[in-house]
């Protein structure tokens, strides 16, 4: 009954960690990512509040190009569109939550892994037109499918510093495409 299961999960395992394709990018590399987060846990520190997934969900959407101009490092831009799944949003405001671009610096520092440093200018936030700037660190790895296909497990930890300081942690999974 497991063996298919554990025959797929070898396969896969076989593949993702195959030392004849890496994740790190070379330079003049460009790869397109299309990502979905989920956010976590948010502490509010302004009005001292945590929000988690049970009180409201949100799913993000990140598309994004980004351009290796030194083997491993990776100057890049993202747009984010978060909608609200539940609850319904609060009346007066919209099921988009965020729009945000988020331009970024990355490094592939050791073969799965990556980080990033973000930076969030969303002039839309909370589902309505209000503006919200912030920080975050990203963590995670990218596993190799083919030479042109990588799939990707993150987690970010996002600050907004604007209007409203708070701290975050967003669960992320991606696919990125090497052009």
């Amino acid at each position: 009954m497991f063996r298919p299961f554990s025959s797929l999960l070898t396969t896969a395992l076989v593949v993702l960690l195959s030392s004849s394709v890496h994740a790190a990018g070379k330079a003049g590399d460009t790869l397109e990512t299309n990502t979905l987060g989920v956010n976590l846990v948010t502490r509010d520190l302004t009005s001292h509040s945590t929000r988690t997934v049970a009180d409201a969900t949100n799913l993000s959407e990140y598309l994004g190009l980004h351009h290796y101009v030194v083997d491993r490092l990776r100057f890049g831009m993202s747009l984010q569109l978060s909608e609200r799944l539940s609850p319904a949003p609060a009346r007066g405001t919209s099921r988009l939550q965020r729009v945000a671009l988020l331009p970024q610096i990355g490094v592939g520092f050791y073969d799965p892994f990556f980080a990033a440093v973000v930076f969030s200018y969303a002039p839309r936030t909370e589902g309505i037109e209000k503006l919200g700037l912030g920080l975050g660190g990203i963590l995670g790895a990218a596993f190799p499918v083919s030479d042109r296909l990588s799939v990707s497990l993150a987690v970010e930890v996002p600050w907004t510093f604007y209007r409203h300081e708070a701290l975050g942690v967003t669960s992320l999974a991606g696919l990125s495409v090497r052009l």
